[in-house]
């Protein structure tokens, strides 16, 4: 998740809260290459820029779909495979180097929720939390104005 209007529906379902993994990854504070934020950022990448891998192996994640999700999911179609098929590609070191070293985003295997498609900025986290507030609580006002008591 990551706007306003999901908190609000989240709320609204009786959640206390959502998840923002993603979203976060994509903030000023975020302790990754500024590519990769410009890269999770750009109009043409959305919900489809995803797709999930390890399944096969009872570990199934959603990750950014790239050269080396792509390899993995090769893989995984081949049948009978074991960790140790994948497990240069998967690989925590690889995807280290990415974060924290090139920024490629095409080179590692990285964990990455739907809600990409719904970034376009990288600002502050403290902009973050205040700008989905203010939108949750446009849209929770909303929706109890629209709250009225039966005539019946």
């Amino acid at each position: 998740s990551g706007t306003g209007r999901q908190l609000a529906a989240a709320i609204a379902m009786g959640a206390h809260g959502i998840t923002m993994a993603t979203r976060f990854l994509c903030t000023i504070e975020a302790p990754i290459s500024m590519k990769i934020k410009e890269q999770m950022s750009k109009p043409e990448v959305d919900e489809r820029s995803t797709t999930i891998v390890l399944g096969t192996l009872s570990n199934a994640t959603r990750v950014y779909k790239n050269e080396v999700a792509e390899k993995i999911r090769d893989i995984e179609a081949e049948g009978d495979v074991d960790f140790s098929k994948v497990q240069p590609l998967a690989s925590g070191q690889r995807t280290k180097e990415m974060w924290h070293q090139t920024g490629d985003t095409r080179d590692a295997m990285w964990s990455c929720g739907q809600s990409i498609g719904l970034i376009n900025d990288i600002p502050t986290c403290a902009d973050l939390v205040r700008r989905i507030v203010h939108e949750a609580e446009i849209q929770m006002s909303a929706g109890m104005s629209r709250v009225t008591m039966s005539k019946l």
